[in-house]
């Protein structure tokens, strides 16, 4: 029999107390999302209008559920949208001497001015939505960004949305279309939807609009003869949705939107996208950016279209929705 001093058995002792010290360490660091600093992330977020606070929310929704408490792992600088893109530049400054960790920006002139601003710093940046971020010069490639922006971007659609409208509405002709000359996503919208509108026989009557009041005035001189609204993908006009409603709903004319959020204000029916939905697919990307990822080796990722049919609108509109069409809607608001 072997008898174990007690300096031999202090030792073991030791050495088992280290193991699990080691062990509980490790799984320690294991914990927690991108092994949490000492101090809580710091992530800007840049908008420009309203509209995009769903989006936000999402981010947040997003980040929360991959471990990421606020006020805790991360802190958000947050000075609401800035509502005109004149003012998008002082906010960016503001926030950049803050020294955050991410910038989160809603909107392609916000992403613009983000990437014009942070030109030559390894600050990244993950945009949610821009509407064709190579075209607008904010990547050079969808699958290889280069830089230290990425995000997500809109599917395409518009011409497919005015398509929809011809299906859901067929006496319609002559459609208005609003949109501010400014927002490179707005004017993306009008090329796709006039390319469509000479296939379809549809006449566009488009109203540029650069901010609300540009918006208030042109309501109130809507032109005489039009069938129907369509809203392109621009921030300015998403952010007055109530009031195209409002002027849709007194006229029965179909109001057609670029997502599901407007639909559920009270638009006719949508063909787009879901903002909390590209919030949540925007938190993974910047959750791997934060774990160390560079954003130049993550791909920009496309976000998904839905049909969303608002059939209280079509109701109040006088509107008859055929059912072939309400089964292929991917939501019906009854």
């Amino acid at each position: 029999m072997v008898i174990l001093s007690n300096m031999t058995r202090n030792k073991w002792m030791l050495l088992a107390l280290l193991a699990s010290a080691v062990l509980a360490f490790g799984a320690w660091l294991l914990q927690g999302p991108a092994a949490s600093p000492k101090k809580p992330w710091v992530v800007s977020v840049v908008q420009l209008t309203r509209v995009d606070a769903i989006t936000l929310q999402g981010f947040k929704d997003g980040m929360g559920e991959l471990g990421y408490r606020e006020g805790q792992d991360i802190v958000y600088l947050d000075d609401g949208p800035a509502e005109t893109i004149d003012r998008l530049e002082p906010m960016i400054r503001r926030h950049f001497s803050r020294r955050p960790d991410l910038f989160f920006v809603s909107s392609t002139p916000a992403t613009q001015a983000v990437k014009k601003a942070t030109a030559g710093t390894p600050v990244p940046v993950v945009f949610a939505p821009v509407n064709d971020p190579v075209a607008s010069g904010i990547v050079p490639s969808l699958q290889k960004p280069g830089g230290p922006i990425t995000g997500i971007r809109l599917p395409a659609g518009d011409d497919l949305r005015l398509g929809w409208l011809a299906r859901i509405a067929p006496g319609v002709k002559r459609v208005y279309l609003p949109y501010n000359p400014g927002d490179p996503s707005a004017r993306t919208s009008v090329a796709l939807a006039q390319e469509a509108a000479s296939k379809l026989g549809l006449k566009l009557i488009l109203g540029e609009v650069r901010n609300g009041a540009d918006i208030q005035a042109a309501l109130a001189a809507f032109p005489a003869g039009v069938d129907a609204i369509f809203l392109p993908r621009d921030s300015t006009v998403e952010s007055h949705i109530a009031h195209f409603v409002t002027l849709a709903l007194e006229r029965r004319l179909p109001l057609c939107a670029p997502s599901m959020q407007q639909t559920e204000a009270g638009a006719l029916f949508s063909y787009g996208f879901v903002h909390r939905q590209i919030g949540r697919q925007a938190a993974r990307l910047a959750d791997q950016i934060l774990r160390g990822i560079p954003p130049a080796d993550l791909p920009v990722e496309t976000a998904e279209s839905y049909l969303v049919i608002n059939q209280r609108t079509a109701r109040a509109i006088g509107l008859p929705l055929p059912g072939e069409i309400l089964m292929q809607a991917d939501e019906v608001i009854r």
